[in-house]
């Protein structure tokens, strides 16, 4: 078996710093890598590139990690057995369809279309069920979450900073830092996008790279990520790793069970800042008591070792 994933080609594979698909493109190889699986990255943004590098090698699998990609799919040789992957913030959005017109007529559709060559792992069950309902068949569709990488980060039983909280994200308009940057107690990191977030402000600590990300997570009590769409985010199962609980919007609560130390915050809650900061000190006091407890169901869910695993088993069928 030989395997090939595509990545978008707009930043290079492994990050150094911002780059959740990347990220997740890196952790599929290295995890891969492990089980002595043959497998490839291309990171390239030009698709007519893509499809000559991949054509011109014996590849058993490609693996599409790029929404944008899809469009190389009837291209290629029909002896490759194409999966497809979608980490698109807003596919499961109500009303996709028609708030995000561009990205369903010329990328959600084009899935649709070339359903006889695609396999997709959808990263959670509401996008599974997205596809199907606009004729995807079911039994080619598996669901195969992202996973985090617990070898990597740093798990600190007594963190330096149980009074903070940390909102950790790409800092812009949909993940909304700017709706709560006046609530005290929350350090910001990321790198600045867009949005009237105040960059002056001293709750503001910049972006991290990723040795830093990996060893300062764990000091703090909590994450908050309170986005407008969210597919499977990352960094939340990064941050249940570390053993922070989790005060998170309905869009990035995909894969999480229901623990008193994750508090999903209504839709129509989101704007009510009294209500907001309640219940991040809530949860912040509860995670506290609780990392060990935290850290373990964590490993247990998002481990990437358990991930991969599944995921060969898949490709394997």
């Amino acid at each position: 078996m030989k395997i090939c994933l595509v990545g978008p080609g707009y930043k290079p594979i492994p990050p150094t710093g911002w780059g959740a698909v990347e990220s997740v493109v890196w952790d599929y190889y290295i995890n891969l890598k492990k089980k002595n699986i043959d497998v490839t990255i291309i990171n390239n943004k030009n698709s007519n590139q893509v499809i000559q590098e991949i054509n011109s090698n014996n590849y058993t699998i490609v693996h599409i990690m790029y929404d944008d990609h899809v469009v190389i799919v009837p291209f290629l040789k029909l002896d490759i057995k194409i999966f497809y992957t979608s980490h698109y913030a807003y596919i499961t959005q109500d009303g996709f369809e028609h708030k995000q017109q561009w990205y369903f007529k010329n990328i959600f559709l084009k899935v649709i279309e070339n359903r006889d060559r695609i396999h997709i792992n959808a990263i959670s069950e509401e996008i599974k069920k997205k596809y199907i309902k606009h004729g995807f068949p079911e039994n080619k569709i598996n669901v195969v979450q992202n996973g985090a990488r617990d070898d990597v980060f740093d798990f600190k039983e007594n963190p330096i900073n149980t009074s903070k909280s940390i909102y950790l994200a790409k800092i812009e308009n949909r993940k909304r830092q700017y709706v709560y940057q006046n609530i005290n107690g929350i350090d910001f990191v990321g790198n600045y996008h867009d949005s009237t977030f105040n960059t002056s402000n001293k709750n503001y600590l910049g972006e991290w790279d990723k040795d830093k990300l990996y060893k300062n997570l764990s000091d703090y009590g909590n994450l908050i990520l309170l986005s407008d769409g969210e597919a499977d985010p990352l960094v939340v199962k990064e941050a249940l790793l570390c053993g922070l609980g989790v005060v998170i919007s309905e869009c990035s609560a995909a894969n999480l069970d229901s623990k008193d130390f994750i508090t999903i915050i209504p839709n129509n809650k989101l704007d009510d800042i009294e209500y907001v900061k309640k219940e991040i000190i809530k949860n912040r006091l509860t995670s506290i008591k609780n990392r060990e407890v935290i850290r373990k169901y964590g490993m247990e869910k998002f481990s990437w070792n358990n991930v991969i695993n599944k995921y060969v088993s898949i490709i394997n069928s």
